[in-house]
């Protein structure tokens, strides 16, 4: 059964997408009429962005309808959206409508200030502070969070890549679908299957997903290498009590760090 949102959240989500749809204009204008002249009116908007965010962020059920809702309008305008994408530079890609290595500086200028504790009324003079965005985002510096997490999925991915392979041979189920659910996907790296799991373990296979996504590819490897590596961890620590592990006390150091990790894909999924 779906997660229910309550009414609440979708009309709280709803607000934040509508103010949203009308920064979208603002910055129509502001590009069309102003943005050879002031960036002041730059760094206002991107101020507005992150105040977004930041009443978003107050409840992940919140953020998670926001993020639903803006990925879903996005794709009515053709804007692809990956699920490894910020929910941070979601917000700016949904105003800005760019491309994704200018909506990644905003982004980056945006996860600089929030490291630096700069909240949305204090981030056009932060901006400017600084000598403009180019010279903002310079000062973002990944969390030891992130850090700790993007190398835990690179050590690791060999051994995804290995797990999978021997997979194919000693598959954990063989079941059959009609043919028009893998017509499209038959030939492509892997098949989603939609599943319902018990905490015993036991898994219902309920369908097969008639299309193929590179990006959920990519997202469904990282997790399995985040879950393989934390296995190996927790092994590693069940066999020495007093040896610890660096990149779980980095991650558990980083907790309270508030430059933001959430994914699409991470929020979607959940």
């Amino acid at each position: 059964m779906a997660k229910s949102v309550s009414s609440k959240s979708i009309m709280s989500a709803q607000a934040i997408v509508n103010k949203a749809d009308g920064l979208v204009k603002q910055r129509e204008h502001f590009e069309q009429n102003e943005y050879a002249r002031s960036n002041k009116r730059l760094y206002e908007i991107l101020a507005e962005v992150l105040a977004m965010y930041e009443q978003a962020i107050t409840s992940k059920t919140l953020l998670t309808e926001t993020i639903k809702q803006m990925k879903l309008n996005l794709e009515v305008c053709k804007v692809r959206v990956q699920t490894n994408t910020l929910a941070l530079t979601l917000f700016v890609r949904y105003v800005f409508r760019t491309d994704r290595q200018r909506s990644m500086n905003y982004s980056r200028t945006l996860q600089a200030a929030l490291q630096q504790g700069i909240s949305a009324g204090q981030l056009a003079q932060f901006i400017e502070d600084c000598g403009g965005v180019e010279q903002c985002k310079k000062r973002f510096t990944k969390s030891s969070k992130v850090v700790v997490k993007e190398t835990m999925i690179a050590n690791t991915m060999t051994l995804v890549e290995e797990t999978l392979a021997d997979a194919i041979a000693k598959p954990l189920a063989t079941f059959k679908v009609p043919n028009k659910f893998v017509a499209q996907t038959y030939d492509k790296d892997f098949v989603f299957v939609i599943g319902k799991a018990d905490k015993q373990g036991n898994i219902k296979a309920l369908g097969a997903v008639p299309a193929y996504s590179a990006g959920m590819t990519k997202w469904a490897k990282q997790q399995m290498a985040l879950f393989l590596s934390q296995q190996q961890a927790q092994a590693k620590k069940d066999g020495n009590a007093k040896q610890k592990d660096a990149a779980l006390t980095a991650a558990k150091s980083a907790a309270k760090n508030k430059t933001p990790t959430e994914t699409v894909g991470e929020l979607l999924a959940a």
